[in-house]
């Protein structure tokens, strides 16, 4: 009883063993993903921001 006991220990082990350098070779094999070529805007003339007054008074606030 003792032997089997001892086998299905080594078994278990063996097993964790071998699904554990199944992952680490899988974690290797992955690529990291790579950002993309974002597209730039075609007008250089199109306004992005414009200053409100209530941005004015948020700014304003951020000071004091």
């Amino acid at each position: 009883m003792m032997e089997n006991e001892k086998k299905q220990r080594r078994s278990f082990l063996k097993h964790i063993l071998a699904g554990s350098a199944v992952l680490a070779a899988t974690g290797a094999a992955i690529k990291p993903a790579r950002a993309g070529t974002s597209e730039q805007l075609d007008s250089k003339d199109e306004i992005l921001y414009q200053e409100s007054d209530s941005f004015k008074k948020y700014y304003k606030s951020l000071r004091s």
